[in-house]
């Protein structure tokens, strides 16, 4: 019998708790994984599509994520009878997203207000964290780097604010790739040089039964005289330098989906420790499907995951998204030095 979603996600954590006390034996000055004062934080937005702790900002991956900090990137329905906010990533939210997309509802987001990322880097610095590396969707996207910049201005901890140039786990990811060397000592410098250059080597591509959803959002404004005159393309997308872009126009929906597995092998194969990451949105079978055949190009478990409210809303019911990073080369920690 294959492994639940559930079990996929749970073996993809135990794996990096693996990693990080790898990493913690082959240190010469072994550190404490406890420690808070003096250290750096991580600092990362809903888009990043990594699981959050219920009643809670952390990250639900294990040691790994207790020093990471998910800000919710709001979304707002327009509802017939009276729009909308979910300022928060909730179960309301999950449970509407997905009625208000099939029923043709307008669905839009917006970045997080600069004053609620303000006084959650001043909260962690009470907590007695020395620094922050703040890592967001990318700013041709979202307005949220811009508005992580705008908080960095007001607080008089040091914050590094990383434009990933990414979505999803290929955000994701590179967000962990920080926490692991964060948890291990690096500073910020070291720490923020983790997340910029696991999102660089970052690939993620997806596909969505219709376009209706990201002419909306105006994702695709620049696609849309490429699209628009090819009638039933079920278009194979992906994120290059930070925005939307067409990759391959299959004319149906299956078609695409084939070439989405066979790219991310190609992508994956050109990387030996790739780290393979599928989203779904109301699909789940099939993001199990299509994480069963990557499994075997993934040096780590392959977890599944639902896309996030701030993705799915503009991608759809019935997206499904793979991403391939190569993780970052362990970094000398430069334990005592931060900018």
């Amino acid at each position: 019998m294959s492994p639940s979603p559930a079990e996929q996600t749970a073996a993809w954590v135990s794996a990096l708790e693996a990693e990080l006390l790898a990493r913690r034996r082959s240190q010469r000055r072994r550190v404490s994984l406890r420690r808070v004062r003096g250290r750096i934080a991580v600092v990362t937005d809903s888009a990043s599509g990594l699981p959050m702790k219920p009643g809670d900002s952390t990250a639900a991956v294990g040691t790994v994520g207790e020093h990471i900090t998910i800000v919710p990137i709001p979304v707002m329905i327009d509802f017939p009878h009276q729009a909308q906010i979910y300022s928060e990533v909730s179960e309301e939210l999950e449970r509407d997203l997905p009625l208000a997309v099939a029923q043709g509802v307008s669905v839009r987001t917006s970045r997080p207000a600069p004053g609620r990322l303000a006084e959650v880097y001043r909260d962690l610095q009470r907590a007695g964290f020395a620094g922050i590396v703040s890592v967001h969707l990318s700013a041709k996207l979202s307005g949220t780097v811009e508005a992580a910049r705008l908080a960095a201005q007001q607080v008089d901890v040091p914050v590094t604010v990383v434009d990933s140039q990414q979505a999803g786990l290929a955000l994701g990811e590179a967000v962990i790739q920080a926490a692991l060397a964060a948890r291990l000592g690096a500073d910020l410098r070291t720490t923020a040089a983790a997340a910029r250059e696991t999102a660089a080597s970052a690939e993620a591509t997806f596909v969505v039964p219709s376009l209706e959803q990201l002419r909306r959002g105006g994702r695709i404004n620049r696609l849309s005289s490429l699209l628009g005159s090819v009638m039933g393309v079920k278009p194979l997308l992906g994120i290059r330098a930070g925005e939307v872009a067409l990759i391959e126009r299959p004319r149906s929906f299956s078609r695409a989906v084939d070439r989405l597995l066979h790219l991310a092998l190609e992508q994956a194969a050109d990387h030996p420790a790739a780290r393979v990451g599928v989203h779904c949105f109301g699909n789940r079978a099939e993001g199990v499907g299509l994480a069963q055949s990557l499994q075997q190009a993934s040096a780590a478990p392959v977890p599944v995951v639902e896309l996030p409210p701030a993705l799915g809303a503009h991608l759809g019911l019935g997206a499904l998204a793979v991403t391939v990073v190569e993780p970052a080369k362990e970094p000398s920690t430069g334990a005592d030095h931060h900018e």
